[in-house]
């Protein structure tokens, strides 16, 4: 939902959400007390990547809503994490 500024300034487009592939590779990853396979990081790391460029070309194309912005920013945070943990 936009907020009060992005509605008074026009703001009309589809939230963008994220992919049944992603949300269904971060369902799949072990509980946090288990310790994540290699291929489940790899796996979740693709869809990753794959949801940011979505949202840097929507970015570049009409500007994000402050939910998207915060939805990215917990996807490169968990992106980064990944790339440590290799």
């Amino acid at each position: 939902m936009p907020n009060r500024q992005e509605r008074d300034q026009g703001w009309n487009h589809q939230e963008w959400e994220p992919s049944r592939a992603l949300t269904g590779a971060l369902e799949e990853l072990p509980l946090p007390v288990q310790i994540p396979r290699n291929e489940d990081l790899a796996n979740l790391k693709a869809h990753l990547e794959e949801a940011l460029e979505t949202l840097e070309r929507l970015e570049r194309q009409r500007g994000l809503s402050d939910r998207e912005k915060m939805r990215g920013g917990a996807l490169r945070m968990l992106l980064t994490s990944i790339k440590q943990v290799k």
